[in-house]
């Protein structure tokens, strides 16, 4: 594995930034999702919303988002715990990802479907998590497909964002050999920095940790395996393995965020690997994770000089059916339904570099 990455801030200006950081999230409390987050985009009936991508085109918001019918749910799972891999291919629940464009996140409107079209057995039982960013002069979907053997990374491209088509090489990543023969490799999240492409997704290990890995490129042919970033044992409640990173670069500092159990954790580093630093005897400038809050699948992104985060309503659904001493088992119909309620959005105010999440009037949301 490569470990070769060069920080963007030296370890010593970053050693500063990170106590002043531990201290401010020492003294807080996590987010409560009702006071933070307003809904922007709600899915036709009985659809959820789940894993999702946005970005900001010549004055136009594009919306991927994996948005398909929840009655499909329970067959696809049901078939996949049981091994019937006929039936399961009959439940497309994560086939395809909504596109809807529009000139405000509370105005978007359906453009149509992408990764509709498996690449043989990959994308039989899942092709989704669109993560749509520039390439030169083109654009790039990196994305996970997945089938019979298990999880893979596959790439699309395009000229307009409306017409895909399939890398030949496809799938581009696959779980790598140390990772002890698991089939777990998803949900990417893509930074690019001086011609570089920093990869960051979601792999579970033989030793039963889930973990974000991390490879990067500079062509999409070859690649660069920097080894695991995060790792969280597997959870009880809520998420069961760590779920869809989101990865940006502000002021110097990288910021990792991702799904664990019932919790979305923030993490931070001078450079992009870095984020598990080893305890010294300076305890305030330590790697490690908080717990932000009741946040699922969550994009930080910035916009006409703000900063945003989005989230689904899942996490939040399971701690009120919880708080209600109703839950229902993971996965079930009604642990999933929460999926449904739609997308929301955060207005981020920063305390140094941790984000404070604060409430968007619907009309001040961009």
């Amino acid at each position: 594995m490569n470990h070769s990455l060069t920080p963007l801030i030296s370890d010593r200006q970053f050693t500063g930034r990170q106590a002043d950081f531990h201290r401010a999230v020492y003294a807080s409390q996590p987010f409560q999702f009702d006071q933070v987050m307003t809904r922007f985009w709600v899915p036709p009936p009985g659809c959820v919303a789940h894993d999702h991508c946005l970005l900001r085109v010549d004055h136009t918001w594009h919306l991927f988002v994996l948005s398909n019918p929840l009655r499909h749910h329970h067959p696809l799972v049901a078939a996949v715990r049981a091994g019937a891999w006929q039936t399961a291919e009959q439940h497309p629940y994560t086939i395809a990802d909504r596109h809807l464009a529009g000139p405000r996140l509370t105005e978007l409107t359906e453009v149509g479907y992408v990764l509709s079209e498996p690449y043989g057995e990959w994308g039989t039982l899942a092709h989704t998590n669109s993560c749509v960013f520039p390439v030169k002069d083109r654009w790039a979907n990196l994305h996970c497909a997945m089938g019979r053997a298990g999880q893979r990374l596959c790439i699309e491209w395009s000229e307009d964002l409306f017409t895909w088509w399939p890398d030949p090489s496809n799938p581009i990543w696959g779980p790598p050999d140390w990772a002890g023969g698991t089939s777990v490799c998803k949900a990417p999240c893509v930074v690019a920095q001086n011609g570089r492409w920093y990869i960051y997704y979601n792999l579970n290990l033989a030793d039963g940790t889930s973990t974000v890995a991390l490879i990067s490129t500079r062509n999409f042919r070859s690649f660069d395996d920097h080894g695991v970033q995060l790792a969280f044992p597997n959870q009880y409640r809520g998420t069961q393995g760590c779920e869809s990173p989101t990865v940006f670069v502000r002021e110097g500092i990288w910021h990792l965020m991702v799904a664990s159990g019932d919790a979305w954790w923030h993490a931070i580093s001078n450079g992009p690997e870095g984020f598990m630093r080893p305890q010294g005897i300076q305890s305030t400038t330590i790697g490690g994770v908080y717990d932000m809050g009741p946040f699922h699948v969550a994009k930080v992104f910035a916009h006409d000089g703000g900063w945003w985060m989005t989230s689904s309503y899942k996490a939040e659904h399971r701690r009120r059916f919880r708080a209600a001493n109703q839950p229902s088992f993971r996965g079930e119909d009604r642990d999933e339904a929460g999926l449904c309620e739609g997308l929301f959005v955060s207005r981020i105010e920063w305390d140094h570099d941790r984000p404070l999440l604060r409430k968007p009037a619907i009309d001040a949301i961009p």
